[in-house]
């Protein structure tokens, strides 16, 4: 190969070589990026691990008691209880039935209220909960007393499985097509590995040539 030649081929081996490394850099990005992903599906996992939903005590025809979702927000006040909403003023509300309430910018109407929504709200803390008896001449509900998740016997908080069961599944895919992709990156970056390796060493041939080329030119004229 002509001087010419290894100098044209040395210029195109430097211009692969910058290809290769930038390449190279842009692979590791994305896998820091992938890395990111990563922690998130795993937070978004641990935060469905700590969600929960409250139930209430229901008593079964055979005289067995049982623990239920709510379905909504009348059986809710069915199981004796209701919700009092307390504003930014400190002013206390009772939530009707069928209305619609503004909640941290969100509207929520009671007629759609289910176990989550009602967990949600309490968990708000501007929500008080407050047991019902019903008057023996009138049969209306009075006010009885405030009560809460963790002292009321006849409420309880349980891990939503439905729910739990879902993140399992989107977790798990989430980490398989997480773990293809890094498996795709390490594959890349070992092939440009090689190719660089390959680009090094020709260039250190065409060096070396070019080298012994300019010393023979300079003894021949010397």
């Amino acid at each position: 190969m002509g001087l010419s030649s290894s100098q044209a081929r040395l210029l195109n081996l430097t211009s692969r070589m910058h290809q290769i490394e930038y390449n190279a850099a842009r692979i590791e990005a994305m896998k820091l990026q992938m890395a990111n992903e990563s922690r998130k599906v795993y937070n978004d996992y641990l935060e469905a691990l700590d969600k929960t939903k409250v139930q209430v005590k229901t008593l079964n025809p055979d005289g067995s008691v049982t623990y239920k979702d709510v379905a909504d927000y009348a059986t809710f006040t069915k199981a004796g209880y209701y919700l009092v909403y307390v504003d930014q003023n400190g002013s206390y509300s009772d939530f009707e039935d069928g209305g619609t309430y503004t909640i941290g910018g969100q509207a929520v109407k009671l007629d759609s209220l289910n176990s989550e929504i009602l967990t949600n709200l309490i968990n708000t803390g501007q929500f008080i909960i407050k047991t019902t008896t019903i008057q023996a001449d009138s049969g209306s509900l009075l006010p009885e007393h405030m009560t809460s998740v963790s002292t009321d016997t006849g409420l309880q908080e349980v891990q939503d499985e439905v729910n739990l069961k879902k993140a399992e599944a989107k977790y798990e895919a989430d980490m398989r097509r997480i773990d293809m992709k890094d498996r795709k990156y390490d594959y890349d970056l070992a092939a440009l590995d090689n190719e660089r390796n390959a680009v090094k060493q020709e260039m250190e041939t065409l060096q070396t040539v070019a080298k012994d080329n300019v010393e023979r030119t300079f003894k021949l004229f010397s």
